[in-house]
């Protein structure tokens, strides 16, 4: 399986021979090194950043600009902690995926792993195989039956109360609503799920159910075009995942006339569009670049046996933020800051 993989440094030459997909063992790898070295190879020496620890950032979808956020906090903390970090993605949002990523991962001795895991409970087995040999740690969605040593991000109840609250700031009168997501096997699916029926625990508010679209954006638009087919008086709809509010944006605009807030979650370009054109309410967001930062920062510390004030209950929260028109200028001049961040960070090798 071919994963995406963005790396902060070259590579020494047997890490070119695993990026075409060969795996070989260490003996074999030993001689095809002397082989190329024999062979006239320029530069067979083994560089200064092969001492360095490695830590592979392992993401749950095909990567956007969530993600570019979150890596190039990645790649700060590493140049502030003098190690290499790896950026992994799915080419699709399955657990299987992500259990192959690991694996081969872990075959070629990786020093450590922050993932965001697709479906916990398969890859619980995994993860736990991971933490026998490097530090282990869930980022952005968690799995609490695993031995990960903690989680870092967002409280996802706490998120969804906050796309709830927008919901009702947008329809105090009330109204049948829907929410959609990808799919509600993931941990921060559900508890998102969790925290807006808790804002709506209204009898003003009919939630209608939180339809699926199995993890793929271009899903999306035709599950939300068959729900507004289905329910002409559909009065609101929130968007659990970043990319499901800009997609039920997209399915409304073939549905003239109908008056329908939309409330999503995260930055994405397309969110921040349709915040400041009026065609989506708002947006709880989270912030991917404390995700990468603070992620780094702690595998760096668990691989060297440092003090790492991991609290009691093994959950660090990042804090959250809202969207609306009133600030999406300043938010997307943000976000704009910190991917300028990743290109300076990946030229100059962070």
């Amino acid at each position: 399986m071919r994963s995406a993989v963005i790396e902060a440094t070259d590579r020494m030459a047997l890490s070119l021979v695993w990026r075409l997909g060969i795996l070989v063992s260490r003996r074999l790898a030993l001689a095809l090194l002397l082989l190329l070295a024999l062979g006239g190879c320029e530069n067979t020496r083994t560089t200064p950043d092969a001492a360095k620890p490695r830590f592979a950032f392992v993401v749950n979808v095909p990567t956007d600009r969530f993600w570019d956020i979150a890596y190039a906090g990645c790649l700060k903390a590493a140049q502030e902690e003098d190690v290499i970090v790896e950026f992994h993605a799915p080419n699709e949002s399955t657990a299987q995926q992500q259990k192959q990523i690991v694996e081969a991962l872990l075959s070629r001795g990786i020093d450590g792993i922050a993932i965001s895991p697709l479906n916990p409970d398969s890859l619980s087995l995994v993860l736990d195989q991971a933490a026998e040999q490097c530090p282990v740690i869930c980022q952005d969605s968690d799995a609490v039956n695993s031995k990960r040593a903690c989680y870092i991000g967002t409280n996802n109840v706490a998120l969804g109360r906050q796309m709830g609250e927008l919901l009702k700031q947008a329809l105090p009168d009330g109204g049948k609503l829907a929410l959609f997501v990808g799919q509600l096997d993931v941990a921060n699916a559900r508890e998102r799920q969790q925290g807006v029926l808790e804002a709506l625990d209204d009898p003003k508010y009919e939630v209608l159910g939180t339809f699926t679209d199995g993890a793929q954006p271009a899903e999306a638009k035709r599950v939300v075009t068959d729900v507004l087919a289905k329910h002409p008086d559909l009065r609101g709809i929130v968007g659990l995942w970043g990319y499901n509010a800009p997609q039920a944006v997209n399915a409304l605009q073939g549905s003239v006339g109908r008056e329908v807030v939309v409330v999503g979650s995260d930055e994405s370009i397309e969110t921040c569009r349709a915040i400041r054109a009026g065609h989506e309410f708002g947006s709880a967001a989270q912030r991917p670049y404390e995700f990468g930062y603070q992620s780094i920062k702690m595998l760096a510390k668990l691989y060297r046996g440092e003090p790492a004030d991991v609290p009691a209950n093994k959950t660090i929260f990042v804090d959250t933020y809202v969207i609306t028109r009133q600030n999406v200028d300043q938010v997307e001049r943000d976000i704009n800051d910190k991917l300028s961040e990743l290109e300076q960070l990946r030229q100059f090798g962070g």
